[in-house]
């Protein structure tokens, strides 16, 4: 099994960049909701147009920077879990995001 398991982990490796990616539109979209609402409250006195434009430079520039960044730093934090755990780890990293998701109804 531990055999299995280490070359699982050494092909998972070409795709732990996508993994890592994965994860945080996974994260983003389940709290994409709650960040939107909070950025809401508080912009929700200005004026029309400044309310806009802060929603699109937060979703175009905001979201897209916050994955990049994220990215980097889970699949560096991969990197360093040794082969033959990496595929138990993430198949519980997104077991525990779908039940989050499921407790939170967002499924």
């Amino acid at each position: 099994m531990t055999d299995l398991l280490i070359e699982l982990g050494q092909e998972f490796r070409g795709y732990q960049y996508q993994t890592a990616m994965a994860i945080i539109a996974t994260l983003l979209v389940i709290f994409g909701n709650d960040i939107n609402n909070s950025l809401k409250k508080l912009v929700a006195k200005q004026h029309f147009i400044i309310r806009s434009a802060i929603f699109v430079l937060v979703c175009a520039f905001g979201y897209g920077l916050l994955t990049i960044w994220l990215m980097g730093l889970l699949s560096t934090q991969l990197s360093h879990i040794p082969n033959v755990y990496i595929v138990p780890v993430i198949f519980l990293i997104f077991s525990l995001l779908g039940m989050y998701a499921q407790k939170q109804r967002h499924i």
